[in-house]
């Protein structure tokens, strides 16, 4: 049967405004954003108000709903569509990844927009191995503190268990190392175990964890033999420098993190869904643009506790938004 030509114009016309009226709904429905804060607490809040506040400024029609209730939620609500943008402290965890993945049958997608501190609390501090003052040790490469940690030892050539395979002498020589750190389900140890372990999630049997910075520093003052892994500073103990290169040792600092030299510094991650060759629905894609642009940056070095991204970091989280 043929259609007269007015009925194929109606049909035209009705899809063209059906697609309108559907963009229109994106565009005026607000940007959900879950995840990284806590009920009634600031961590990331003014930040992300600012950032906001800004982008509003040259989009009037943009509208946002935050709800930081933290990291646990964020991409839960990202494949649930429950939330347009999971916002984390940290780059999702692997199991994160294997959920989302399950749920869409597509890897997450995300882009770093921020560093974390230095060592300012809820605010992504770098994750700093500290040991005691009587330990002559000052130094550790990444290849030695996964034959440390992991017992899979995926980076390093073997294990190591004892001070004197770290080059420590009299004592301390034949002398096992003891390990403390945060529990393991942490977000600490979560991140240490990406960032330091590639994910092995098998820590040497040797780890003690435990609850708060007042018990791993007493845990460190009664034991020239520990080494102690935290995100806050542990009153007396010696923080090591840590090497991502040979004969690179660097402490964290505003400078190592951004640069990336120090390697436990953490990253400010923002996941979105976005399809298997599908672009991020285009309200959502101009708000996480603006994040990394130069003044979405300028907002975070203004706002102060979370570290702007260098230009190359920028440069790369613009490139995967392409």
């Amino acid at each position: 049967m043929h259609h007269s030509r007015p009925a194929r114009y109606l049909a035209a016309i009705l899809l063209f405004a059906a697609f309108t009226s559907h963009v229109r709904a994106q565009q005026d429905a607000p940007i959900r954003i879950w995840g990284h804060g806590h009920r009634g607490q600031d961590y990331i809040l003014t930040l992300l108000r600012a950032w906001e506040a800004a982008y509003q400024k040259q989009h009037p029609e943009a509208r946002f709903d935050n709800e930081l209730t933290g990291d646990a939620s964020a991409m839960g609500g990202l494949w649930t569509n429950s939330a347009d943008l999971a916002l984390l402290d940290r780059r999702a965890s692997f199991i994160e990844d294997d959920g989302y993945e399950q749920g869409t049958g597509h890897k997450p997608f995300g882009i770093q927009v921020a560093n974390g501190s230095v060592n300012t609390a809820h605010h992504a501090p770098a994750l700093v191995l500290y040991v005691n003052k009587a330990n002559p040790l000052t130094k550790l490469t990444m290849q030695q503190v996964d034959a440390i940690f992991d017992a899979d030892h995926r980076i390093a050539h073997a294990r190591i268990t004892t001070w004197g395979e770290l080059g420590l002498t009299g004592a301390f020589a034949e002398t096992k190392i003891n390990l403390y750190a945060p529990p393991i389900v942490s977000a600490v140890v979560q991140h240490f175990d990406h960032a330091a372990m590639h994910g092995s999630q098998k820590f040497s049997c040797c780890l003690t964890t435990k609850t708060s910075v007042a018990s791993l520093t007493a845990a460190l003052a009664a034991d020239k033999f520990g080494i102690a892994l935290s995100d806050a500073p542990l009153p007396g103990m010696k923080p090591l420098a840590l090497s991502a290169m040979p004969n690179h040792e660097v402490l964290p600092t505003p400078a190592t993190i951004i640069s990336r030299e120090y390697p436990l510094g953490r990253d400010i991650f923002l996941y979105a869904n976005r399809g298997k060759h599908e672009p991020v629905p285009a309200n959502v894609a101009g708000f996480m643009a603006f994040l990394v642009s130069d003044e979405g940056q300028a907002i975070v070095a203004k706002t102060g506790g979370y570290l702007p991204l260098s230009s190359e970091a920028a440069a790369q989280s613009k490139e995967a938004l392409r």
